[in-house]
């Protein structure tokens, strides 16, 4: 055998066999390349990745803005279906805009609003400027009928005749739509009249409603100038939900102040008034607390101002404008004037007929003549009670004219303020009393005690004259009855009646005089003392007293 050759023959070496007996971690580290190797290549190219990244992001974008766009809440279609569904009625927009970014939401110009029940070619409801409506995406998600603002610029309502419930039926409907914030600035709310009279114009300043809806009403505030009387009006509170079927118990609550109200505007009294207090109820009986102030009241032919503090109840129909006056406690100088009564409507009027109970207990009768007679000083002072029934219709005529009063009134501890009448007075009671000691000290000025006076009457007045059936005014030693009348516009005096007195008649003259009151005495003489038929004429300013020759009975 050639060994020489041996090893140039091929050699084949059995490599051993990879059997199960391997553990699973020599297999892993069998596949496993070794670090820093590069990784294994993707079948798509980077380029490629992205373009599927953005095509992926386009379909979805387009998908969303299809149903952005199908199912948009603000777009024309489902505001007019969403503003019927809350206000059943005829609605017109002449350009309307949809707004998707930065906010969604749209803008409305021209928008119009007939009720339902209207009559044909019947003036607008309520119009609009423009309408801007706000939301966000997040609540169009998650809050599909809630939207986040609503503006409305120029905003105009009109309501038919106050208490014409009828005009609203059919106007209102629950809606699922809650509004966040509600702005209408610069806003016209009127009331029409029925017949030619002007309608009642409040012009709003501001006006804020917050969480608006059909179910729960909504939170308000608002600034607005009053007409009648004229002055400045805010207030906030709760109002709803609103009763479409029966507007007149729709609940408000909340609290007003009422700042320069010119009582001027009423004729016949002045003054500027300011009121705050707080309400509540529903819209046809709203129950008011409040005071009222002012420190220059004063009924305008008198010319005295002077302050005058009120605090009172009362009603109101919201739907009409009728007053109930549950209760009035009013302050004036220091008599206090308790009233109540109504300012309402009243079948066969056309306006409001004022009903009124007045009663002072325990007053100042100074303070009552303050608003009555001109004089810088009431002519008289002592304690006072009186009760009347007032009614002023509504005819167009002066305050004087206008207003009727029953009533009766009593003075205690009468002084006059004038002198020279305190001392006819006292004078009288002298001669009355028989008292020449007295009537001595007066003539020689020697100071006397002044005489008390008490006076006691029924009174109605009726096209400015106050008619007295029963007038009584006692004095010591005299006791004047009498009858008649007083022109409140004139000032004239027309009394008649007797005058009783504890001494003769011709006891109290001298001279000839006393020659003819001999000659009567017989006439006149009641036993005790004498009984006089006397009157009173002239004006208030310039009265005179005299014996009445030609007696006028009662």
């Amino acid at each position: 055998m050639d060994f020489a050759h041996a090893n140039d023959e091929p050699q084949y070496v059995m490599e051993p066999a990879v059997d199960d007996r391997i553990s699973k971690a020599d297999r892993n580290a069998i596949r496993t390349p070794p670090q820093g190797s590069p990784p294994p290549r993707s079948r798509f190219p980077a380029g490629r990745r992205v373009w599927m990244l953005v095509g992926a992001a386009a379909v979805a974008g387009i998908t969303l803005l299809i149903i952005l766009v199908r199912y948009f809440p603000f777009a024309e279609k489902n505001v007019l279906e969403s503003l019927r569904e809350t206000f059943p009625s005829a609605i017109g927009i002449d350009r309307f805009e949809t707004v998707y970014f930065p906010r969604p939401g749209c803008r409305a110009f021209g928008v119009t609003f007939h009720t339902a029940s209207g009559p044909p070619g019947a003036p607008a409801v309520a119009t609009i400027q423009k309408m801007t409506i706000q939301s966000s995406y997040i609540d169009f998600l998650l809050r599909p009928h809630y939207i986040s603002k609503v503006y409305l610029d120029g905003l105009r309502i009109q309501v038919p005749p106050l208490g014409d419930a009828g005009a609203f039926k059919g106007g209102y409907t629950d809606s699922r739509i809650t509004i966040g914030e509600l702005t209408a600035n610069g806003a016209l709310l009127e009331f029409t009249q029925e017949g030619n009279r002007p309608a009642t114009r409040f012009d709003i300043h501001e006006l804020s409603l917050k969480s608006v809806s059909s179910k729960a009403g909504m939170n308000y505030r608002v600034a607005m100038h009053n007409p009648v009387p004229p002055g400045e009006i805010r207030s906030a509170g709760h109002f709803g939900p609103f009763h479409g079927e029966n507007p007149g118990q729709t609940p408000v609550s909340g609290s007003y102040s009422f700042d320069g109200a010119d009582l001027g505007v009423f004729g016949g009294v002045a003054g500027i008034v300011n009121s705050a207090g707080k309400f509540s109820g529903p819209l046809e009986k709203v129950s008011i607390e409040g005071t009222t102030n002012s420190q220059n009241f004063e009924v305008v032919r008198s010319g005295h101002a002077a302050p005058l503090s009120t605090r009172f109840r009362l009603e109101v129909n919201a739907l009409n404008g009728n007053v109930s006056l549950t209760s009035v406690d009013a302050t004036y100088f220091s008599t206090a004037i308790h009233a109540a009564g109504s300012v309402a409507d009243k079948e066969g009027w056309d306006g409001k007929f004022t009903s009124l109970d007045f009663a002072v207990r325990d007053g100042r009768i100074q303070d009552v003549l303050r608003l009555f007679v001109s004089e810088s000083r009431p002519p008289m002072s002592g304690a006072t009670n009186f009760q009347a029934h007032v009614t002023v219709p509504p005819e167009g005529k002066p305050f004087l004219k206008e207003v009727t009063v029953q009533g009766e009134f009593d003075i205690a501890d009468g002084h006059f303020e004038k002198p020279s009448r305190q001392e006819s007075v006292d004078d009288l009671s002298a001669t009355a009393r028989g008292d020449k000691k007295a009537k001595d000290d007066m003539k020689k000025n020697i100071p006397t005690d002044e005489v008390a006076a008490h006076a006691h009457s029924h009174a109605s007045v009726r096209n400015g004259v106050a008619t007295l059936p029963d007038l009584m005014f006692v004095i010591p030693g005299a006791d004047a009855r009498m009858h008649g009348t007083f022109d409140l516009l004139s000032e004239k005096i027309d009394l008649h009646g007797t005058v009783k007195m504890d001494s003769k008649f011709s006891q109290n003259t001298s001279g000839i005089k006393a020659v003819f009151a001999k000659i009567l005495d017989p006439f006149l003489d009641k036993k005790h003392g004498s009984v006089v038929p006397v009157l009173v004429d002239g004006t208030y300013g310039k009265p005179h007293f005299g014996i009445d020759l030609n007696p006028i009975k009662k």
